[in-house]
C-alpha cells in the first residue's frame, strides 16, 4: 500500500496559471507533475544537495512525453532550427 501524498492549493497570477497550461499542453505533463518537479528544483538550489536528494527520491520520474509520428516534420523543424541560430551568430 502506498503512503497518501499531501494536497496543497496555491494561487497562482492568472498569467503564470496561463504560461503553466500552455506548458503542460505542449510537453503533456501534468499540471501537479510541473509544480512537484518546480518545488523540488528550488529545494535543491536552496538547501543544497541533502534535501535536493530526498526531493528527487520521492518525485516520480518525469514521464516520456508522446513522440511525434511524422520524424520527416521533426527533422525539418530541427534543421529549420539549427539554420535559424547559425543566421543569428553570423
Amino acid at each position: 500500500m502506498t503512503k497518501p501524498r499531501a494536497l496543497l492549493s496555491v494561487r497562482l497570477d492568472p498569467a503564470l496559471a496561463e504560461a503553466l497550461d500552455r506548458h503542460c499542453e505542449a510537453t503533456g505533463l501534468t499540471r501537479s507533475h510541473v509544480v512537484q518537479q518546480g518545488v523540488a528544483q528550488y529545494l535543491v538550489v536552496q538547501t543544497g544537495p541533502t534535501l535536493g536528494s530526498l526531493a528527487e527520491a520521492v518525485l516520480p520520474a518525469a514521464p516520456v512525453p508522446p513522440t511525434r509520428t511524422s520524424t520527416t516534420r521533426l527533422s525539418r523543424q530541427r534543421r529549420f532550427r539549427d539554420y535559424v541560430r547559425e543566421k543569428r551568430r553570423r
